[in-house]
């Protein structure tokens, strides 16, 4: 076997064992998916044993879908993607801001500040959470907006990333817009900021992924019922004495595919971010 023989056999065995992964990682999703379209009687007919009846249903349905859009779960996937959203614009701008100025200027307990941004997305939530809601509750926050997305404006790993990016950017390229009489903010607003838009968009993708798939924080901080968000919404549908199965698969599956869209459509930008912070 020659070196040529043995690249394309090292590449296929590498694609191989890829393509097992991903079925192993797909394969619990979509027998959600296909759940969500089968009778109740149907839906763990054929789990215990796998075999091709446990992916093709033998009957399909809608009333799962129907009952969703008859529910407050529409209600709910709005509600998240306003949190989402305004999240995102008020995270970008602050965790962009904090991240340029670790990155461009020299201040007493520079160093020290920066760990701490470092051991807030290290900690547990839930070491903070009791806190937190107190902190939030004084402010007479709480079953409010504000209790959902403000906690989570200001994220230690989105500081991380773009302090990482601005101090790869050549610091006379901002002394030279000094002499030229442009103001900090301007430097920032003008120049670096559209610099960073891979950064920009990772952090956006995964403050949106993150606030998509919140379930402690806004179970515990709010409990009305137009205040309730995606995840919640799902949970609903188990109780302690039944299970909805239908519903809470086909909530799942349509929670699942609304997250995917932006990761797919962005998903390169996420890639290039991480893997370019983490060389250095």
């Amino acid at each position: 076997m020659n070196i040529r023989q043995k690249r394309a056999a090292a590449s296929f065995l590498r694609y191989a064992a890829l393509a097992l992964v991903a079925v192993v990682m797909i394969a619990p999703i979509a027998w959600i998916a296909i759940s969500s379209l089968r009778p109740p009687e149907e839906i763990f007919l054929y789990s215990p044993q796998l075999s091709w009846r446990t992916f093709v249903p033998e009957k399909i349905i809608w009333s799962n879908y129907e009952m969703l859009l008859a529910s407050d779960f529409p209600k709910a996937v709005l509600n998240t993607a306003f949190v989402a959203f305004v999240t995102v614009a008020l995270g970008i701008l602050i965790c962009s801001a904090a991240g340029f100025a670790f990155a461009v200027f020299d201040f007493p307990f520079k160093n020290a500040l920066f760990v701490v941004v470092i051991i807030t997305f290290i900690m547990p939530f839930e070491s903070i959470v009791v806190p937190l809601y107190i902190m939030v509750r004084g402010l007479n926050w709480n079953d409010t907006y504000f209790a959902l997305i403000m906690p989570e404006v200001a994220s230690g790993f989105i500081i991380f990333l773009f302090r990482q990016f601005f101090a790869k950017v050549s610091r006379e390229l901002f002394e030279a817009a000094r002499v030229d009489g442009a103001s900090w903010w301007r430097i920032y607003w003008d120049m670096a900021l559209p610099l960073s838009w891979p950064t920009v968009v990772a952090g956006a993708l995964m403050m949106f992924i993150h606030q998509w798939d919140a379930f402690f924080w806004p179970l515990v901080a709010t409990s009305s019922e137009r205040l309730a968000v995606v995840q919640v919404a799902i949970a609903r549908n188990m109780t302690l004495e039944q299970a909805n199965w239908g519903a809470l698969f086909a909530s799942a599956s349509t929670a699942v595919l609304v997250a995917a869209i932006p990761f797919a459509l962005l998903q390169r930008y996420y890639v290039r971010t991480v893997a370019t912070n983490a060389d250095r």
